[in-house]
């Protein structure tokens, strides 16, 4: 007959229930960060070299990123070794910085390497804590997110579907383009686009939402700009007119170049002539025009121009 064993369980108050709170801690010089080939990455710390624990500083993840892997085993049919971090992920920033760079916290997964393989960070418990930093989303991101995982997936996007991103994609940018618009559009109006496609009747819309940057601001050159002029607020017409008391301009937004004689050379739409009237001291109701030579036109040309036309209006 066999003996029977007795078996003791641990009491509660015996086992460490304590949380691991290592990933509160920031990377220092001597922590451990390895790809997942065992490769390890070539930690030295440069720009935050005050901010110690035991006499070791922190890292900051413009340090991180670039930062040389030594060791990596990756086969060359997998893409080859990883030589160097490529992006260090930007949830796992802490709130605190030093010259404008945050520090990076022992999160885990906190990047990749150049050959697309994760950088873990061994954790390791330091005199220094942190907290997390607030990340504002922008507006395009679940465009761009949706763009990245279609590529990843490998097919290509039908028309349908291309047809949906290209709509979705400029909405949200004349979503962005009308949130900084805020003092000067209510958030009713911004609210009546959002939800259910409606333009601000005041508010003058973009030709193309190729203009609008990631920031919501329209950034044309001297052309894209004139041709925005022309479609927007002159109706389609290539030239505008502005006359005054002594000056008759001519500026042309659009159409075929003018050769000018006095500088021998083509001048490029946009460009405006400038004449000049000569008022007869005899009859002052006659006067004569004299034409003056074809300059391009420049940004202050076209506010001119733009205000001439809303005024108009």
């Amino acid at each position: 007959m066999a003996k029977k064993r007795k078996i003791t369980l641990p009491r509660i108050e015996a086992m460490n229930i304590s949380p691991d709170t290592s990933c509160m801690h920031p990377i220092l010089e001597d922590n451990t960060l390895l790809c997942i080939h065992g490769g390890k990455v070539n930690l030295k710390a440069k720009n935050a070299k005050r901010i110690k624990s035991d006499n070791v500083p922190i890292m900051l993840h413009n340090e991180i990123q670039g930062a040389s892997i030594s060791g990596c085993v990756n086969p060359p049919i997998a893409g080859g070794p990883c030589t160097k971090v490529a992006l260090v992920f930007a949830h796992t920033y802490s709130n605190h910085k030093a010259n404008h760079k945050h520090s990076v916290l022992q999160m885990g997964l906190i990047g990749v390497s150049n050959k697309g393989y994760p950088i873990l960070a061994i954790p390791k418990k330091n005199k220094i804590k942190f907290a997390l930093t607030k990340i504002q989303a922008n507006s395009l991101a679940k465009i761009k997110w949706d763009k990245i995982k279609w590529k990843g997936i490998g097919g290509k996007l039908k028309a349908a579907q291309r047809r949906r991103g290209e709509k979705s994609k400029e909405k949200a940018k004349m979503l962005l383009y009308l949130e900084n618009k805020k003092g000067e559009i209510s958030d009713k109006e911004v609210h009546l686009y959002k939800y259910n496609g409606i333009w601000p009747k005041d508010t003058l819309k973009p030709r193309s939402s190729d203009y609008i940057c990631e920031n919501g601001k329209i950034t044309l050159n001297i052309k894209q700009r004139a041709i925005e002029i022309k479609n927007t607020l002159n109706r389609g017409y290539n030239s505008v007119s502005i006359e005054t008391k002594d000056k008759f301009i001519r500026y042309d937004l659009d159409g075929k170049p003018h050769y000018e004689k006095t500088l021998k050379k083509l001048i490029n739409t946009p460009h405006k002539v400038e004449y000049t009237k000569h008022i007869n001291p005899q009859d002052p109701t006659k006067y004569r025009m004299s034409k003056g030579i074809v300059e391009p036109i420049s940004h202050k040309d076209l506010d001119i121009v733009e205000n001439y036309l809303k005024r108009q209006k």
